[in-house]
């Protein structure tokens, strides 16, 4: 009899221990090899202090991370905490498929990041994401391009383009590289258009007109356009992606082009001997720092999660200084919270110059139609780089389309 109560009451210890175990999934793309290890140093640690809490954990491809997203939410396989970008989350927010952070959150939860980075991970004044990754954008320049072709190194837009023409016409390299397609192409046409007085739409947070039929958006697209025309920018633009850029800058044949701290590192890491400096931006006036972009990755916690607590808990663990040094850092990305920047993995010199950037930096436009307005300006500044369509053309026709798409 003693026994068979003692199996009773075993029993229901297992079965009670069971009902409470919880089990979080955990979507992240992969932004370095050192993502996926240091994202298993965090699981083990957490489920180490939290016992009765399981985390699986999925890392993929960047190339096919919001088809995958897309196609998660579409079934209702969707992780609970999902990492992505800055610009997806509007969408998300408005097909109903994730929810507000802010009643998840303390004061003091909120007050480890800075609030220019919340503020920019708000849609409609509510926080639908916290950021995970931040970094800003430099421009880089081959200094001994620029010395055999009798260039300087540019602080405007104007120098930009003459120190470009001499590169070109003086050496055997490109002077500015322009990106043609995928990942941040039309964000590559955002430094002119900033920097001239332009944007997208008339708003930076769910404009729902276009801008784009201002004298600043056609001066930036002219910009692009004589570049390439004159040769003064890479052959066949539109057969560039950013990797593809970075690539001809490591091989010594393309002078200047913009982009963020990975190169650096990659130039020292893989032995490159190139002679360069990680540079601002260019301005309007000589001595004035330009407009650069500033970019915010974001995690986000899915509606239909049944553990929003845990996933909240997970999150705000994961943003410990350590955690941002080991992963973030390695990435050659900047980190996310007022603490975790003072850490000494953020001292490399390439990441210095990305953080000087920073007070420069503007972010990119989020609306719930982000996907949609983004590849009606992709398609058109590429109809302007392969020579299809004139800069009014391209411009008059993304103006109509991005109204549209806006107002849906």
């Amino acid at each position: 009899m003693k026994k068979s109560i003692l199996r009773v009451l075993t029993g229901v210890c297992v079965l009670s221990t069971l009902t409470y175990a919880s089990t979080l999934r955990v979507s992240v793309p992969a932004y370095a090899e050192s993502t996926k290890p240091a994202f298993e140093k965090i699981v083990a640690d957490f489920e180490k202090a939290n016992p009765g809490i399981d985390v699986k954990l999925e890392v993929g491809s960047w190339s096919s991370w919001q088809q995958k997203l897309q196609t998660d939410f579409f079934s209702g396989g969707n992780a609970d905490l999902i990492y992505s970008t800055r610009a997806w989350v509007p969408t998300y927010a408005a097909a109903d498929k994730i929810v507000a952070l802010d009643s998840y959150l303390s004061n003091s939860d909120k007050a480890q990041f800075p609030a220019s980075l919340l503020e920019a991970a708000k849609v409609n004044g509510k926080l639908y994401a916290l950021p995970s990754v931040t970094s800003a954008r430099n421009l880089y320049v081959n200094l001994d391009l620029l010395k055999k072709a009798g260039a300087t190194v540019p602080t405007t837009w104007a120098q930009l383009q003459e120190t470009a023409k001499l590169v070109s016409q003086n050496t055997d390299a490109y002077g500015f590289g322009i990106q043609g397609k995928e990942v941040e192409m039309e964000k590559y046409f955002y430094y002119a258009l900033w920097n001239f007085g332009g944007s997208v739409l008339d708003k930076t947070v769910g404009g729902t007109k276009s801008a784009l039929n201002s004298p600043a958006a056609l001066k930036a697209a002219n910009y692009y356009n004589d570049l390439i025309k004159n040769g003064y920018s890479q052959k066949n633009v539109t057969s560039y992606n950013r990797e593809d850029l970075q690539e001809l800058f490591k091989q010594g044949k393309l002078a200047m082009m913009i982009t963020h701290g990975v190169l650096a590192e990659q130039i020292s890491s893989e032995g490159h001997n190139i002679n360069f400096v990680q540079t601002d931006v260019p301005g309007m006036v000589k001595g004035k720092k330009g407009i650069t972009l500033g970019v915010i990755d974001a995690v986000h916690l899915s509606k239909n999660s049944k553990n929003k607590e845990d996933a909240v808990k997970f999150l705000m663990f994961s943003v410990k200084p350590k955690y941002q040094a080991d992963w973030i850092a390695k990435a050659n990305l900047l980190p996310v919270t007022i603490e975790a920047g003072k850490d000494k993995a953020f001292e490399a010199k390439h990441l210095q110059a990305m953080i000087s950037a920073v007070p420069n930096a503007k972010f990119a436009f989020i609306h719930a139609k982000s996907t949609k307005i983004i590849d009606i300006l992709r398609n058109e500044l590429q109809a302007i780089y392969s020579g299809k369509k004139t800069p009014e053309q391209a411009l008059k026709t993304a103006h109509k389309k991005i109204n549209r798409a806006a107002r849906k």
